[in-house]
């Protein structure tokens, strides 16, 4: 079954955009020309002598330089995510590609003193800037969408120490070198260290709103505006000091800045990068702080552009908010964890304390000493919340909790688990249980002081249970379940306190497990039958069986606290086995005695999905001679709330064997009315919680009709259980029910009873044989 799921689920879908990144042509494509760019670049770390071979610095360079653009291009044109700021930074790249082919085409060969300034080719050059800016920010923006305070303020304090940094060492000398050109001229060459200024600070800005990822995409496309500001910065130094030539070491880093561009809109990313977070997300924005303290440091004793100092001084300033806002949010968190761990109502922890707490006091728990976990319950918080007021509930809980703050040593731990119970934690170095118990019985006339939460003080009544680490329990889970044991024997016996008893355990029933695994053995079980009648004939056409439990000093366990108990040792599925083996056997016995009657047994939504069951009730069935149609298996409600292809298989399996199938107890909980349509079921037993009401409630009847009517449109027969009155089958024969079940039909019936019941059955009036009497074993009231 799993194998035929698995086949028939969807391919998980293919992203499109990344198919063409990591397409195998795209990679082979970036991969040439990533390579000719570091080819480039590297040639001209080499001087060859003064013998440079001009065809590198012409052809081999236009070739490099156009496939770089188009791979630039490529990404907005190929892919669709973040198409407009990809498009903005392939357009810088591409614009830039063009001032260099203008350049080369039009000033090849002539005096650097002949050429214009500024030229077309500036123009080209210059539009890298506004649009990578553009790109940068757009890209930043989208992949972090809701950018808080501190993410900006890290990215101006970075970004400002990084133009600080390259200002303090290039803005005043190109500011210098430039006094004595043109100004069209000296405008031209500013443009260019004030254009890598910028580029700097949104490229670092940029790293810094993207908290640092470790992204390749972001990393190349900083690195590459990088290479372009320094490339920059020493072309203008060797214009100064006319010692720049081509193919010198500028044009290699130029290439490099457009490779990496161009590559970082090329990259393929399989996974999601996360941000970097905590004390590493906080360090490069000390460091860069740090960079703009030296750099106003230097400015005392070396002249620094203004720009420079300004900048400096505008770091420190945003670090300075960037610190108060960190110190505000250290706070709010601690704020926040306190919280977090605090019973808003009591003042004392909550849950989440606990659960921390208990283990490691429980690990570090010194040799010889005793944890007692004690659990504090206020009885009848309930019913004061009800007569005085939530307002007062929570006063009487506030107080407590301050008393027991006052009451308890420093290192114990108090916690509120939830309504009106609470968990003390502390470590007694020497105690026996007796001591442990007087002490706690002294706490608890200290906290059951009148409180004033009403017209007059409210006197306090409180409970405890008392479990101790490690003799009742050496883990947290159980030491919990001892003390909530014990609490509840302390509330069943009315005591103040109790101590954990293991023989006497506070679950109901619990006790009786070990009695529960002998059972099956010493042969305890026996199944009672109560009749389902027909309202058109009333006549009974069916009789439930139902499994009860006979305890040699317990009396009788009834068919639901037996089931509670058998999925506590495991016992679910052979209960259920011997229920439909004994009620089928008794069904083929009435058909021989000529009763044409039908069986139903209980299921739990477990037994439902035992994929074993049904081909054994198809043995039994063959085995008896009893036809499939006979047997109706009623299945819990809960069963919707399993997996609805699950549930639909494993009934169906039961539906093919010709076995009837009916929706036990519906209207329990909220029904489903959207899963009835769905689910292969015959019969539909309406809950006396659910069905009770109608008879003094018109509305109720109103919904009670509707729901008989969808049924019948499903053709589904429906059943109302729980009818002790005659109002009640008044009410449910107008309400449209097919049948009743219950106390007025008739009660659980033992074996010796039934026979009585099918004598009397016989009478030639045909009356249902009322069982009002009650059995000498059993008073049969239960459930049904």
């Amino acid at each position: 079954m799993t194998r035929s799921h698995a086949a028939v689920e969807p391919a998980a879908e293919v992203d499109p955009d990344l198919a063409v990144l990591g397409s195998p042509l795209f990679r082979v494509a970036r991969t040439v020309i990533a390579s000719l760019g570091a080819l480039y670049a590297i040639s001209t770390l080499f001087p060859m002598g003064g013998q440079r071979p001009a065809l590198l610095d012409t052809a081999f360079y236009l070739v490099v330089l156009i496939t770089t653009a188009l791979l630039a291009l490529a990404r907005p044109i190929l892919v669709r995510r973040n198409r407009i700021a990809w498009a903005f930074v392939g357009g810088g790249v591409a614009s830039w590609a063009a001032g260099d082919v203008y350049w080369q085409a039009s000033f090849t060969g002539v005096d650097a003193n002949a050429i214009p300034v500024p030229s077309p080719a500036d123009v080209f050059y210059v539009g890298l800037y506004p649009l990578a800016y553009i790109g940068f920010i757009l890209l930043a923006r989208a992949t972090v969408r809701r950018l808080p305070a501190s993410v900006w303020l890290d990215g101006v304090v970075t970004s400002l120490a990084a133009g600080a940094m390259f200002s303090a060492f290039t803005l005043n000398d190109l500011l210098n070198a430039d006094g004595s050109k043109p100004f069209a001229a000296t405008i031209t060459n500013l443009a260019y260290p004030v254009g890598d200024l910028i580029l700097m600070v949104v490229a670092v800005a940029a790293l810094a709103m993207v908290r640092w990822r470790n992204d390749p995409v972001w990393w190349l496309a900083a690195l590459g505006a990088a290479a372009f500001t320094a490339a920059d910065t020493g072309y203008l130094f060797g214009l100064s000091d006319n010692t720049y030539t081509d193919g010198s070491w500028p044009d290699g880093l130029w290439m490099i800045g457009l490779t990496l561009m161009a590559l970082a809109g090329s990259m393929y990313r399989r996974r999601s990068i996360d941000e970097v977070r905590g004390f590493a997300a906080l360090l490069v924005p000390i460091l860069f702080s740090l960079c703009a303290l030296v750099v106003l440091i230097v400015g005392t004793f070396v002249h620094l552009h203004p720009v420079t100092i300004i900048m400096a001084s505008a770091c420190l300033l945003a670090a300075g908010i960037r610190t108060a806002l960190t110190f505000e949010q250290t706070r709010e968190l601690t704020r926040t964890r306190r919280e977090a761990a605090t019973d808003e109502i009591s003042g004392l922890g909550n849950r989440r304390v606990l659960d921390s707490a208990l283990p490691s006091m429980l690990e570090g728990l010194p040799a010889g000493a005793t944890l007692p976990l004690t659990i504090v319950s206020i009885d009848h918080l309930q019913e004061m919340n009800r007569i005085l007021g939530y307002t007062a509930g929570d006063m009487i809980l506030n107080t407590v909790g301050n008393r027991l703050q006052q009451a308890l040593p420093p290192e114990a731990v108090a916690v509120r688990l939830g309504g009106a119970e609470i968990a003390i934690l502390r470590t007694v170095s020497a105690g026996t249980p007796d001591s442990i118990a007087r002490d706690t019985e002294f706490l608890l006339r200290a906290l059951a002081a009148p409180v004033p939460a009403g017209p007059v003080p409210v006197q306090l009544e409180l409970s405890a249970g008392v479990a101790l680490a490690p003799m009742h329990a050496s883990n947290s889970a159980e030491l919990i379940r001892c003390a909530a044991d014990a609490l509840h024997e302390a509330k069943s016996s009315r005591s103040e306190v109790e101590i954990y008893d293991p023989g006497h355990r506070g679950d109901v029933g619990s006790h009786l497990l070990p009695d529960l695994l002998r059972a099956v053995e010493n042969e305890q079980f026996f199944v009672h039958y109560q009749p389902k009648v027909d309202l058109g004939s009333r006549r009974p056409v069916a009789l439930e069986a139902l499994l009860r439990w006979r305890h040699p000093t317990q009396g009788w366990v009834e068919p639901e606290v037996l089931q509670r108990l058998a999925v506590q040792v495991g016992l679910t599925r052979q209960l259920t086995r011997i229920l439909l083996r004994t009620a089928l056997e008794s069904c083929a016995g009435w058909r021989r005695q000529g009763f044409e009657l039908g069986v139903a047994a209980d299921v739990s939504a477990a037994d439902v999905l035992d994929t074993r069951l049904p081909y054994d009730v198809a043995k039994m069935v063959n085995k008896l001679g009893v036809p499939p149609s006979a047997l109706t298996l009623e299945i819990a409600e809960d069963v919707m709330l399993i997996d609805a292809r699950r549930t639909e298989t494993a009934l169906g399996q039961f539906r093919h064997f010709g076995v009837r199938l009916a929706l036990d107890h519906y209207g329990r909980s909220a029904p489903s009315l959207a899963r009835l349509r769905s689910m292969p079921v015959d019969e539909l037993k309406l809950d006396p919680a659910f069905a009770a009401p109608m008879v003094n409630s018109p509305q109720d009847a109103v919904v009670i009709r509707s729901t008989v009517d969808l049924a019948r449109s499903l053709g589904i027969t429906v059943i109302a259980e729980g009818v002790d009155t005659r109002e009640m089958v008044d009410a449910v024969t107008l309400s449209g029910c097919a049948g009743v079940q219950g106390i007025l039909p008739g009660e659980p019936m033992s074996a010796d009873a039934l026979q009585q019941w099918f004598a009397a059955l016989r009478q030639p009036e045909g009356q249902v044989p009322g069982q009002r009497r009650r059995e000498q074993t059993h008073s049969g009231r239960g459930t049904r």
